[in-house]
C-alpha cells in the first residue's frame, strides 16, 4: 500500500526503484460509504528520481543554510501529511542506497579500501 486517505483526491509520491524497476503498475482501490469496492488499474508509470532536489537538500543541509525551508523536499517533510512523509522518507532513503552504492562501486573500482 502507497496511501490511504477519505478524502477523494490523493497526491503521492512514488519510489523510483532501481535503473531496472523505474516502471510501475498502479492498482487503485476506491471503497465507497455503502462499503462497495472498486478496481482501477492505472497505466504503466514511469518514475524517475528528483536528484537535483535531494542533491540540493544534501548541500542546504551540509551547508546549515538558512534557505532549507525553500527545498521542495523539506517543504513535503513538513506538510504534517502521514502519507506524504512516509512516501518522501521512502524516496529519499532508495536514492541514498543508490547513492552509496554508486560510491562503493566506484572505490572497489579504484581499488579504495572499504570500512563496512
Amino acid at each position: 500500500m502507497v496511501a490511504f486517505s477519505p478524502v477523494s483526491i490523493l497526491q503521492v509520491r512514488l519510489p523510483a526503484g532501481d535503473d531496472q524497476t523505474s516502471l510501475l503498475h498502479l492498482i487503485v482501490y476506491i471503497r465507497d460509504f455503502a462499503d462497495c469496492l472498486t478496481e482501477y488499474n492505472i497505466s504503466s508509470v514511469t518514475v524517475v528520481p528528483d536528484s537535483v532536489g535531494i542533491n540540493n537538500l544534501i548541500n542546504n543541509v551540509q551547508s546549515s543554510s538558512t534557505g532549507i525551508t525553500n527545498n521542495p523536499i523539506v517543504q513535503l517533510l513538513a506538510s504534517g501529511n502521514q502519507n506524504i512523509v512516509g512516501q518522501v522518507l521512502t524516496s529519499v532513503s532508495q536514492q541514498f542506497n543508490k547513492m552509496n552504492g554508486q560510491n562503493q562501486d566506484k572505490a572497489v573500482s579504484s581499488k579504495s579500501y572499504i570500512l563496512s
